[in-house]
């Protein structure tokens, strides 16, 4: 068993927990539709990329929009200018593995792809008051037609920035709270690790991406490196399931929220079936058949 108590937190955590935020696809369309005041519904088709391992390790979080439009979305905390540099060579990557077959570009036809959209989400420290970034910034030789560009919208979204897209993401902006959450609670004199525990029971408490933290709470523990806590998970799922007002959709809740925790920490290999099967309250049996 991995002894969490004795870990630190990991320093790109703001990165980390935004890719996972943002790779599940209802929450990626919100972002979008909030970032770019578009309004495509629910049930548009998500396509998340890259599958690719490798690629994973570069990109924060790109995916297909009902097969017209491939967005990237950029985390940086720190001021980057070579952001289309960087995306430039992510694109032609995801176009030429995912989406175009390679045979027929040597075919008449034209072949049609995703429009691709570019968006830097900031919530570094620094003053950064770029609205957007381009390529033909870096060339050497300036055009006023230059013959490739890429452009990267720029998005603060620090929680203090008013920017309109946090109101139109709710998933958004729990994010931005939490990151400052952490902090403020830096700023009195908190280690890392104890900023951030703090701060995401703070939104726990304050109902602040609980369903995120509820279906994903082992592994946002241990993306975050901070002890798991089975009685604060337990204490979110009766609290939704009070203000349901059913008796019965609390023990429905709290079996699957069971099962789901038990499935997660199983396939983390984290903890023995006996000690999954004592914070889940699921035998070990169950357990062992999950």
């Amino acid at each position: 068993m991995q002894d969490h108590k004795n870990q630190k937190s990991n320093h790109k955590y703001k990165d980390t927990l935004f890719r996972t935020l943002f790779g599940e696809s209802k929450n990626f369309l919100e972002l979008y539709n909030a970032v770019a005041n578009e309004n495509y519904p629910p049930d548009t088709p998500v396509t998340p990329y890259p599958s690719n391992e490798l690629l994973a390790r570069f990109n924060d979080v790109a995916a297909c929009i009902g097969n017209q439009l491939i967005v990237f979305f950029e985390h940086q905390s720190t001021k980057s200018v070579n952001m289309p540099l960087r995306l430039l060579s992510y694109v032609t990557d995801i176009l030429n593995l995912h989406i175009v077959d390679r045979d027929m570009l040597y075919e008449p036809m034209q072949i049609k792809i995703p429009t691709p959209k570019f968006y830097v989400m900031y919530n570094g420290e620094q003053n950064f008051k770029a609205s957007e970034l381009r390529l033909s910034d870096s060339f050497v030789i300036k055009e006023t037609e230059p013959s490739l560009e890429l452009i990267a919208k720029v998005v603060n979204i620090n929680h203090e920035s008013g920017n309109t897209a946090l109101l139109r993401s709710s998933t958004l902006q729990g994010y931005s709270h939490l990151i400052s959450e952490i902090r403020s609670n830096q700023r009195v004199g908190m280690t890392r690790d104890k900023a951030i525990a703090t701060a995401v029971d703070s939104c726990i408490e304050d109902d602040i991406l609980t369903e995120f933290l509820t279906e994903h709470y082992a592994e946002v523990a241990r993306m975050l490196n901070w002890e798991y806590d089975a009685e604060a998970e337990k204490r979110v799922l009766q609290r939704a399931a009070r203000e349901e007002g059913l008796e019965e959709g609390l023990e429905r809740g709290r079996k699957e929220a069971n099962i789901l925790t038990a499935r997660k920490l199983k396939n983390a290999g984290i903890m023995t079936i006996a000690q999954i099967s004592e914070i889940t309250e699921l035998s070990e049996s169950e357990v062992e058949q999950l």
